[in-house]
């Protein structure tokens, strides 16, 4: 039975249990719900190690955390804690950005008046704990566009859909810091992070190490950074073992957390990558974003609202979601991109944002 918003909601809840960047591209839900409903207390339900994309977001007041970590009796414990707080809450509109059985069972705990989800692909169960079901198929929309599609169901008209990301005070002045240590200036340097926890996703050692000399010739320097799994700190290491020592590359690579990272990334005059979640964080904050897009889709999760270049491999079959070709883990339509179109792609970003950025 559909239902619809009898008055203005005072306490709402958003669910988005996913990734970190799927975490950070629901912020322009957020944002419209507090643009429609002044006042309006949001309380997030996110994953374990995601909380940081909202955890110094103002529209944010309360950030519910699903445990990941917890087995057998501390495990149900901890569930049923987090279901308990949400019965107590009894919110007046819920909206589930995640598709899954989990979520469906949270926005139930919730006891919303309206309760807002994805219709799913095929006839399940879940369906029956929403009173509002929203289609997300049948586009290639972005994924930013596809949740905002629960907004418009509910009667709102987003008027800025632009992602918000705060690294919060502490994470700046650390920062700060270390670029002070290193003699890195804000504006002058490029964050480079060259690989994503999926590593098929990363394009070559070869190829970052190239556009990194390239980027130092145009004298900027270069902050190097990647997550501490041994996977990219190795591909680190083999980066600037191909490059030696250079006066303005600094590695800070398994030096910062999510937070740190924002920082770092909020500081740098463009962020170059891959298709992960600092790239999300990187258009969140700004910042002239260039990106590398191999198996999986920029039309879906390109950087969203910044200014930006996307380089693409040229194979006919991307973006094909696989993880890597013929179960190699490694994408060639990455792995075959020329150091030049990228080095030609950046010259181009940065000659496009001279300006702005000069005057920021």
């Amino acid at each position: 039975m559909e239902r619809r918003l009898a008055r203005a909601p005072r306490r709402a809840l958003v669910i988005k249990l996913g990734h970190i960047g799927d975490v950070l591209v629901t912020t322009p839900v957020i944002a419209a719900l507090h643009r429609a409903f002044p006042g309006v207390e949001v309380t997030a339900v996110v994953n374990q190690g995601t909380e940081d994309m909202l955890r110094h977001n103002p529209q944010v007041s309360r950030l519910r955390v699903v445990r990941r970590d917890l087995k057998g009796l501390a495990g149900l414990a901890e569930q049923a804690g987090l279901l308990a707080g949400l019965w107590r809450e009894h919110f007046d509109l819920s909206l589930e950005l995640s598709g899954g059985d989990r979520g469906a069972w949270l926005s139930l705990a919730g006891r919303a008046k309206l309760r807002v989800g994805f219709e799913p692909k095929k006839p399940h169960m879940r369906a029956r704990a929403f009173h509002l079901l929203v289609d997300q198929r049948g586009t290639q929309d972005h994924v930013v566009r596809t949740f905002l599609r629960q907004i418009r169901a509910i009667g709102v008209e987003p008027s800025d859909d632009r992602l918000r990301f705060e690294p919060g005070p502490a994470a700046r002045h650390e920062v700060a810091r270390l670029l002070a240590d290193h003699g890195l200036r804000p504006g002058r340097y490029v964050a480079l992070h060259p690989t994503s926890r999926w590593m098929f996703k990363s394009w070559t050692p070869e190829g970052n190490a190239a556009v990194a000399e390239h980027l130092l010739g145009l004298g900027l320097d270069v902050a190097l950074s990647a997550a501490p799994a041994p996977a990219e700190m190795a591909f680190v290491a083999r980066l600037k073992d191909i490059l030696g020592p250079r006066p303005g590359l600094v590695d800070l690579s398994g030096r910062l957390d999510l937070l740190g990272l924002g920082a770092l990334i909020d500081g740098a005059r463009l962020f170059f990558g891959v298709d992960s979640a600092p790239m999300h964080m990187a258009a969140a904050l700004g910042r002239p974003t260039a990106v590398l897009f191999g198996p999986s889709g920029e039309k879906m999760w390109g950087p969203w609202r910044v200014e930006s270049e996307v380089i693409t491999g040229d194979c006919p079959q991307r973006p094909c979601g696989r993880d890597g070709c013929d179960g190699s883990k490694i994408s060639r339509c990455l792995v075959e991109i020329a150091p030049a179109r990228v080095c030609q792609a950046l010259d181009g970003l940065l000659a496009r944002t001279e300006s702005s950025c000069a005057s920021a």
